[in-house]
């Protein structure tokens, strides 16, 4: 994804197919259709850091 000073609908969509590949990692499945749908892009961030780092636990062996 390109930084520039106003995220584009790409921008959004790529960082939205990513999110839902990590969900699909870290769950075995994909999300629930509209889970993060409405999420800006701020926010997509957030959580797609939120699920790498349950990701990381899950393949170490930690309790997620």
């Amino acid at each position: 994804m390109e930084h520039r000073s106003k995220p584009s609908f790409w921008d959004r969509d790529e960082l939205l197919e990513t999110v839902k590949e990590t969900y699909q990692r870290l769950h075995g499945e994909r999300p629930k259709p509209g889970l993060y749908d409405d999420l800006e892009i701020k926010a997509l961030e957030g959580e797609l850091a939120e699920l790498k780092g349950d990701l990381i636990k899950k393949e170490a062996g930690l309790d997620v």
